[in-house]
């Protein structure tokens, strides 16, 4: 497998790009690196002490992955995940439509092979994937999108529901938005965008049995890539639950407790961290939300007690601690508070995150410490470029290094061209102005031979310069037409490899190459998602 490191990358942050490379500036944020299989047996000790609430845990798991088109493989998941010597490699990510964008694919195979790898490691133990359903954001527009390639080689984006720019703002969280009767519009929308092959309507029937009227859109999603990955053993979790909500109950009570020290401690190891990276988080005073009406409010704090902001409600401190009690299902954490949270609940081995996540765990070992929640071996996911075969042609025509796919289209066309015209882009008006120079002496050597030669070499001189401006247009033509067939190749590559500027992997859904090339094409992906090495991986169809 070719790969390239993440540092050819120019969206990689520089923390996660460090600390990939297991530099000691930024390995010295984490708890222990994840090259380090001592730094996951100290860990699995430090689990090992822990009272994990497996049996409700598993209960609620239980009956939540029968609604999900589970296979049998995530049941014998389940039933080892009683066992105290089974751990979790977890990941997670927003419910994207159609399984989202390429990248959360990547995420939930990563988990796949890692927890292999690491039973393989450790045979005293057992470890399963999980997948956290990011359900209860309510930044719906992040979501609400699938990307795909046309037949006319476009990137183009089907949306659901999208909102109305005049519309009050739409604060549910997803778990709270059915699907509406629009999502088969969408989805023909989606496959009349694509080319027509052998394999679309297989496809789309998957989507459709998926993503039904009135079922909700985390369910749809993990009944998705369950219909993807029916063998991968994949447990998902919900956490807008209920179940779930009563098993993390103490959690939310510690922080409306204690605030603002969770905060607090985040922003003093963010003023560290300041001083040679960027904190990618910014802590609240409670790093909590409330369900209120329907939508998902910030929790702040105030003289007497807690408001939510943007509204006029209010509650004393007891009020607010007695409705976690009642209804914990209300409550839901923020992007500082959701890994304590769900590393509270889960024994979790190690998170498999991406760059902008990995960022952010570094800021996250104080709450880990006041929470008493030992913070798991952080793991970076597989980053991956699909590259099919008419792409690799223009890789090989140009002579281009496979980092050009993350230059912008000018760049880009400059190397190519300089390999497709090497040396050969010769200087017309400079040939010229030298050929120009000898016919000026051509009238006096015609005199000098007869008096009657100056006007046939006058209109030598004439000829010859209109030939050469002649010759000139052709050349320009020429280079005119090469260019234009440069610029529509270069553009071609880049709108398949760096859409609209982004990774691939941010902006295609998976629905463009099962389209293209069935499901055959999956165990090629999972394959591609093997834990090492840590570097952007390019995959050639």
């Amino acid at each position: 497998m070719i790969t390239l490191p993440f540092s050819a990358m120019p969206s990689a942050p520089r923390l996660f790009v460090d600390y990939v490379e297991n530099n000691p500036e930024a390995r010295r944020f984490f708890m222990g690196h994840f090259s380090d299989l001592m730094a996951f047996e100290t860990h699995l000790q430090c689990l090992e002490r822990r009272n994990i609430l497996r049996e409700p845990l598993y209960s609620a798991l239980v009956a939540q992955n029968k609604t999900f088109f589970a296979g049998e493989a995530t049941f014998k998941h389940l039933e080892r995940l009683q066992s105290p010597t089974t751990f979790a490699v977890v990941t997670g990510q927003q419910v994207g439509l159609f399984g989202g964008p390429m990248y959360t694919l990547y995420k939930a195979l990563t988990a796949v092979r890692l927890s292999r790898w690491l039973s393989e490691q450790f045979p005293a133990y057992s470890f399963v994937p999980l997948f956290w359903l990011e359900s209860e954001d309510h930044d719906f527009a992040e979501i609400n999108n699938a990307g795909g390639l046309s037949a006319e080689n476009d990137f183009i984006q089907v949306r659901y529901a999208e909102p109305d720019a005049d519309a009050p703002r739409d604060l549910r969280p997803v778990s709270q938005r059915p699907i509406e009767t629009e999502i088969t519009d969408v989805i023909e929308a989606f496959r009349s965008s694509l080319p027509e092959t052998d394999f679309s309507e297989d496809v789309f029937r998957d989507l459709r049995n998926c993503y039904t009227e009135g079922e909700s859109l985390q369910r749809a999603f993990a009944r998705y890539l369950n219909t993807l990955f029916p063998d991968a053993g994949l447990i998902f979790i919900d956490p807008s639950d209920p179940a779930i909500k009563q098993l993390v109950t103490p959690v939310l009570m510690q922080e409306l407790e204690t605030h603002p020290t969770t905060g607090e401690e985040v922003i003093k190891r963010s003023a560290e961290l300041e001083e040679g990276y960027h904190a990618q988080i910014k802590p609240r005073a409670v790093n909590l939300f409330l369900l209120h009406k329907g939508n998902r409010y910030p929790i702040e704090p105030n003289e007497g007690g807690f408001f939510l902001k943007g509204t006029r409600r209010r509650f004393t401190r007891e009020e607010l601690l007695e409705l976690a009690t009642a209804e914990p299902e209300r409550f839901s954490p923020n992007v500082l508070l959701r890994p304590i949270m769900q590393d509270f609940l889960l024994p979790t081995a190690a998170y498999v995150a991406g760059p902008s996540e990995i960022s952010y765990f570094a800021q996250l070992q104080p709450a880990y410490d006041h929470f008493q929640v030992p913070m798991p071996v952080i793991f970076p996911r597989a980053g991956l470029t699909i590259i099919e075969s008419k792409v690799e042609k223009v890789f090989r025509k140009f002579e281009l290094p496979y980092s050009a796919m993350f230059l912008d289209i000018e760049a880009a066309w400059r190397l190519a061209r300089k390999s497709d015209q090497p040396g050969t882009n010769f200087d017309v008006a400079a040939y010229n102005e030298r050929i120009f120079g000898l016919l000026e002496e051509l009238p006096d050597l015609a005199v000098a031979e007869h008096a009657n030669l100056s006007g046939p070499a006058e209109s030598t001189i004439q000829n010859i310069r209109r030939s050469l401006a002649m010759f000139e247009e052709k050349v320009f033509q020429h280079r005119q037409r090469n260019d234009e067939v440069l610029t529509r190749q270069i553009e071609k590559l880049l709108v398949y490899l760096s859409p609209e500027g982004k990774l691939q992997e941010r902006q295609l859904n998976i629905v463009t190459y099962l389209n293209r090339y069935g499901n055959d094409v999956l165990p090629r992906l999972e394959e591609a998602c093997s834990p090492f090495p840590a570097e952007h991986r390019l995959l050639f169809l």
